[in-house]
């Protein structure tokens, strides 16, 4: 009986330690698009924009930036954000374009500008508490 404990306690523990930190939740491709279309332009300065268009699963969205006057496919990778290839999604054929800023906005994000920068030395997020 113990035995049997035990082992049940370490398959728990394997599994939970297998799974690392991913979680059921999966962003959609216009969580992705953002995210890539922001962390790419922050590291590099590149003009970046949202493609959408019809896929056969619906509406999809990907990002691009403009790089050496090309507008290239922005993709995720294990070790960051690159230019790479389209989304392998079925039949997607993007017909519109998109800033980021107009995306944010069309899913009804209230996009914030002028943004305060911390101080050096100031060790805190701000506007945190009342600052």
């Amino acid at each position: 009986m113990r035995k049997s404990i035990y082992l049940g306690i370490i398959a728990i523990l394997s599994s939970v330690w297998l799974q690392a930190c991913a979680t059921a939740v999966q962003p959609s491709c216009r969580h992705m698009a953002l995210y890539q279309a922001i962390t790419f332009h922050d590291l590099t300065g590149a003009p970046v924009r949202i493609a959408i268009g019809p896929s056969d699963e619906g509406l999809h969205a990907q990002a691009q930036a403009k790089v050496n006057s090309k507008w290239e496919w922005l993709e995720q990778g294990r070790f960051g954000v690159g230019t790479g290839h389209r989304d392998m999604v079925p039949g997607f054929e993007p017909n519109r374009y998109s800033s980021v800023e107009d995306f944010l906005k069309y899913f009804g994000y209230r996009v914030m500008t002028g943004i305060e920068v911390a101080k050096k030395g100031e060790n805190q997020v701000p506007g945190a508490n009342g600052n």
